[in-house]
């Protein structure tokens, strides 16, 4: 079960959206939403700003945002969400050039979904664009928003950090566009690769890779520790897609001790992609390579994760490990079959076809 979900706007015709499967929109909660510009190409909202100079190395910068005329009395309209739905309080209102995060709270159950609220917000902030700039019949946002909804421990520290982090990120990129550009095509295998980050960890001369199985018993999964923290102090670059929970708290352990990781993941780079949460600092440090198939393709949204896509990625780490890969049993999969769509997802098959060609094994 998806205990909670992003959610964009698919098409400006279909106006689909993503959605919290099986959420009641009315019901108390704190949600964090995006907004962005029907026009990306113009920073109407403001501008960000470095704040100190010169600069050593990326983790060295500071940055805050200054808004324009327009950006200002958008977060004054934002703190007067209130009048027009006391059961809501806007948190925070994070504005970028070309976007806006926002985290909101609705105090009690809505009468309406906090779809209507964010609307209506939308556009009294229209009807402000409209003034400012003397036009008519133009929208200021893309039609939808993008939310996330609070259920976990941690996670509302983790909304606000990220939004408050904004600024700071973008100018990064900004100053040191390299460490955050999409590489396409990186060859490897016979076929290629799209990622982003420290491409010469592939070129690393030990490897880690990470593997445990979703029935992994605790004592096993402390001996998997054990090793990893031994492949660390031998200066050994972790390697895993981190599908499974056992896999993930290995991989959260890696990146505590500051080790370099390889994250292979299941869909591809999208224009504006960059490194979610502490994934940003450690691409910025040199420390992260994730990689993707482009079989994949590029889908909005998380690309649902399918048995087949989980074996093709373990074989692709196993691929990148070479010597120092793990033995994995691919149970119901002849191994040279596994060999050849692994190959052909490095050769941009779609994953249909790769699903075609496992009907036959």
């Amino acid at each position: 079960k998806r205990r909670y979900a992003s959610r964009s706007s698919c098409s400006a015709l279909s106006r689909k959206e993503w959605r919290c499967f099986h959420w009641d929109y009315r019901c108390p909660r704190i949600y964090m939403i995006t907004l962005t510009l029907a026009d990306r190409s113009h920073p109407l909202l403001g501008n960000v700003v470095v704040e100190r100079t010169p600069i050593q190395g990326p983790l060295d910068v500071a940055a805050h945002f200054e808004p324009s005329r327009l950006g200002r009395c958008i977060q004054a309209l934002w703190r007067q969400i209130p009048q027009c739905c006391p059961q809501v309080t806007p948190l925070y209102l994070q504005l970028m050039e070309e976007h806006l995060h926002g985290i909101i709270q609705a105090k009690e159950y809505l009468s309406k979904p906090i779809g209507h609220v964010i609307g209506s917000f939308k556009g009294d902030c229209t009807q402000a664009y409209r003034k400012e700039f003397g036009i008519s019949n133009v929208s200021l946002f893309s039609p939808g928003y993008q939310d996330t909804i609070l259920f976990q421990d941690g996670q509302l520290d983790r909304m606000f950090n990220y939004v408050k982090d904004n600024p700071r990120r973008l100018a990064i990129k900004r100053l040191f566009p390299d460490l955050f550009r999409v590489m396409q095509r990186i060859p490897f295998g016979g076929g290629h690769l799209n990622g982003i980050g420290n491409l010469f960890l592939l070129q690393a001369p030990r490897f880690y890779q990470i593997q445990a199985s979703r029935r992994i018993s605790r004592e096993d999964l402390e001996a998997k520790k054990q090793e990893l923290l031994q492949a660390i102090s031998m200066r050994c670059v972790i390697v895993s897609p981190c599908l499974s929970a056992g896999e993930k708290k290995l991989a959260r352990l890696a990146f505590e001790q500051q080790a370099p990781l390889i994250v292979l993941q299941n869909r591809a780079f999208s224009p504006y992609y960059k490194p979610p949460g502490r994934y940003f600092d450690a691409c910025a440090a040199g420390r992260l390579l994730i990689l993707a198939p482009p079989c994949f393709g590029n889908q909005p949204g998380k690309h649902p994760l399918t048995r087949m896509d989980a074996c093709i990625l373990n074989r692709i780490a196993q691929f990148i490990c070479g010597q120092d890969a793990v033995p994995i049993h691919y149970q119901g999969l002849v191994p040279a079959e596994l060999d050849r769509l692994a190959a052909n997802a490095l050769c941009a098959f779609s994953p249909d076809s790769l699903e075609k060609h496992t009907e036959m094994v």
